[in-house]
């Protein structure tokens, strides 16, 4: 026995052969709206690049300033002298007593032995910040494009510049520079500050 089951019609009568299809509108349509989500999400992920690249480089800028400062503090810390001045020609002169004690550089001797020293110091040519040593070709570039000439100032406890090498003095770095920015108008500015005096006083 063979059962067949039947369903009421509803009024809706499909032709067998029709076929389903887009119309030219309605594909032109999908193909904006996919045209524009792929923009989108193109314009977006560009965009992401950029802010990572801009964060990139501010994160390398301040991570090299804080081991640059760190650095010299620990060598202001536990030197035995030191002195502000410039360098001329590629020669120290440090400032004498009776002279502000402002200057573009730095020169600590970790002991007494003067001819061992390490030398902070503003190249002027290139606008760049170095650190030598004594040591034959141990010049490294600290930072460029530095935009102020006194970097290095001599002070009292209270902050007030001294005018000559007293013992007790405090170190203070004010080191001003910009870093170009490849996709930006106008390159990032940023300033590194700190003061630091001798662990041992004589």
């Amino acid at each position: 026995m063979k059962l067949q089951a039947t369903f009421p019609s509803r009024g809706l009568s499909v032709p067998a052969n029709s076929q389903s299809a887009f119309t030219l509108p309605e594909m032109l349509i999908s193909a904006t709206l996919f045209l524009m989500l792929v923009s989108g999400v193109v314009g977006a992920h560009l965009f992401g690049l950029r802010m990572s690249q801009l964060t990139q480089t501010k994160l390398n800028t301040s991570d090299a300033a804080r081991k640059t400062a760190g650095r010299m503090a620990d060598e202001i810390r536990n030197c035995r002298i030191t002195r502000v001045g410039s360098v001329s020609n590629g020669v120290f002169v440090a400032l004498l007593d009776g002279e502000t004690q402002t200057g573009s550089a730095l020169l600590i001797n970790p002991t007494t032995n003067t001819a061992n020293f390490i030398l902070y110091f503003l190249n002027s040519s290139d606008q760049s910040f170095r650190r030598t040593t004594s040591a034959a070709g141990s010049t490294t570039v600290l930072a460029q494009g530095v935009t102020n000439s006194v970097v290095f100032r001599a002070q009292d406890c209270l902050g007030n510049i001294l005018t000559n090498n007293q013992n007790n003095r405090v170190i203070h770095l004010d080191l001003e520079f910009f870093q170009a920015q490849s996709q930006l108008p106008t390159p990032d500015y940023y300033k590194l500050e700190t003061s630091v005096t001798k662990r041992s006083l004589e």
